[in-house]
């Protein structure tokens, strides 16, 4: 016997639930329930997080705001763990590859774009940690595996530095651009990829999301937010005119 419980704060026809031969057994009472029929089943709270359904999806984009981070770390280290786990070593050599079957083949999930817009990243060295060890498993499985798509893409916004009018960040840009050419790294977080100063230009960046190399999942792009109210309506309209789902993590 089977019941699947959808999630109750969405329309009641996306709610409804399957019934397998469910029997309700009550002691004195003779009469069985048995049924087939769709039933719409209301869960009023408290229920789970939004963020359960990331891996149901094919294309996830994580927002957070500051500490709206917080929820995603979860969600990293498993993806992580999954790219670990996939890892052989040569009983010979003791050279690690992966298996690339094991990565694409039997998930859902195809695609995910970090997107962290934060004043100040001192205070989330935890996290950056996260996201380091993360880029490093991506970057040695795609060495190894030089046709596989680059699975996680992370985009971090620095918002402490002004824009200044007349000359806006280009000073700053070029710093850290010769400190990446020299280092190989940010020189911010350490990561590889780039810091970006000011708030997100939301309209860009969810056009990149439909890029040409993400044709397999432009139809199929949830996003997740965490973080301050008044971000997440900014986000909540740039979904409904790209026609990406939203799902949002109470602040």
């Amino acid at each position: 016997n089977q019941i699947k419980i959808y999630r109750a704060d969405i329309h009641p026809q996306e709610s409804l639930a399957n019934f397998q031969n469910v029997e309700h057994d009550q002691i004195g009472d003779q009469s069985n329930v048995k049924s087939n029929k769709r039933e719409p089943i209301f869960i009023k709270g408290p229920y789970s997080s939004c963020a359960r359904y990331v891996f149901d999806c094919k294309h996830v984009v994580l927002i957070g705001g500051g500490i709206g981070v917080t929820p995603y770390a979860s969600i990293l280290s498993s993806l992580m763990a999954q790219f670990r786990a996939s890892s052989i070593a040569c009983k010979h050599c003791n050279c690690t590859n992966y298996l690339p079957t094991d990565l694409s083949g039997k998930r859902r999930l195809q695609k995910v774009d970090f997107v962290w817009v934060n004043r100040d990243y001192k205070n989330f060295e935890w996290f950056l940690n996260l996201l380091r060890q993360f880029e490093q498993e991506q970057e040695n499985y795609l060495a190894l595996n030089p046709n596989e798509k680059r699975f996680l893409d992370l985009h971090l916004y620095f918002t402490e530095i002004k824009h200044d009018e007349n000359i806006g960040n280009a000073p700053l840009e070029l710093v850290t651009k010769t400190w990446k050419e020299v280092a190989g790294q940010d020189i911010f977080t350490r990561l590889q990829c780039k810091t970006h100063f000011g708030r997100p230009q939301w309209e860009n960046l969810f056009h990149s999301f439909l890029s040409m190399e993400n044709t397999s999942t432009v139809n199929d792009v949830s996003v997740f937010f965490c973080g301050p109210s008044s971000m997440g309506e900014t986000i909540k309209n740039r979904c409904r005119t790209f026609r990406f789902r939203y799902y949002e993590e109470k602040f």
